[in-house]
């Protein structure tokens, strides 16, 4: 027998920080509000995180009203 598992997590408040260890193919979501409550998920290649980062790109240039002078910057 073989079982899905999914977890929600909510970092209320919007104060939220990414962070990526290369060395531990680690990717950390923190949230610093009355506590610090962080989330770490093992595993995630940094190719994974470039195409992550490509995928959030591609989406921001899609959907957003972006000038010369955006994309300078």
């Amino acid at each position: 027998m073989k079982f899905d598992t999914c977890h929600e997590y909510c970092f209320y408040q919007g104060n939220s920080h990414i962070h990526y260890c290369e060395d531990h193919s680690t990717l950390m979501i923190v949230n610093h509000q009355d506590s610090t409550n962080r989330l770490m998920i093992e595993g995630i290649s940094k190719d994974e995180i470039m195409e992550f980062r490509l995928e959030l790109n591609k989406l921001h240039l899609e959907n957003a009203d972006v000038t010369d002078k955006e994309l300078s910057s």
